[in-house]
Parts: C-alpha cells; structure tokens; sequence
C-alpha cells in the first residue's frame, strides 16, 4: 500500500510505496484564525490515519483556482482539509516555486512538489493511506 506521512512539528511529508519509492516533501501547516460558514473555528488537519486519499491530475486541479495552484490531494477529512499548492494573494500563485500563505486549515505544499507528488499517487494506484501526527501545535497566523 501506498503511505504519506505528515509530521506538523518537522513540515514533513513523507511518501513511500510498494516498489520502494520514497520522498519527502516540505508541507505548511499555517491557518487563518476565523470560522468557516457553518461557524465551526479553522483549524489544521487533524492528527489521524486518512484512509484512501487520492489526488487531482494537474488539468483538473488547476481549474480550482489560483487559492489551490497546480496540485491537490483530497484527503477524505469531512471539512475538506486536504492538500495543495497555489496561495491566491501571492504574486504567481501558479509558480513552481509560489511561495508561502497560510491557508483555512490545509496543508500548502509547493506547485512544484505536489505536482511531483499527485503524479507518482496516480502512477501507484492514487489510494494512499496518509497518517497525520505532531499537528495539534500547527500555528494559527
């Protein structure tokens, strides 16, 4: 089985597959304090296991819009905290390497790296079990 692992102390994010493939990534945890519209407070993606994440082919991602860039990885969280790149205030919100913004409670990787990784998810079967630990410190800006 196809496994991430997200680290919230270290911003890690850990890939490994069947065939031995392994990566890190570096992935943000920063959230905008505030409340989403059914007035729950934004907060990070909780501490969990994550079962049968899957991710967008870049055509599809990048029609969501410049908040979410060239990549995003659904992560089956109920509040739609999941992961992806872009950042819609920075200058180039599709640029490899865009830069950092906080986000309503997601995980922002760069484009470039969530393109790398949405790729070799749909290449290993795109049903990967993501485990989250050490985010219950993830900062609220």
């Amino acid at each position: 089985m196809v496994k991430l692992h997200y680290d919230g102390k270290k911003l890690n994010l850990h890939y490994s597959s069947d065939n031995g493939k392994e990566y890190d990534f570096e992935c943000h945890n920063q959230y905008e304090g505030g409340e989403n519209e059914e007035g729950e407070p934004h907060e990070s993606l909780p501490n969990g296991i994550y079962h049968h994440a899957w991710a967008e082919d870049t055509e599809t991602a990048m029609n969501n819009g410049k908040s979410y860039g060239c990549g995003y990885i659904h992560t089956g969280d109920a509040r739609g905290r999941d992961i992806h790149g872009g950042g819609s205030s920075l200058p180039n919100p599709y640029a490899d390497y865009q830069g950092w913004l906080c986000t309503y409670g997601c995980l922002r990787m760069q484009n470039a790296d969530v393109v790398k990784l949405s790729e070799m998810m749909i290449e290993d079967g795109n049903d990967v079990e993501l485990t989250v630990e050490n985010n219950e410190k993830a900062e609220e800006i």
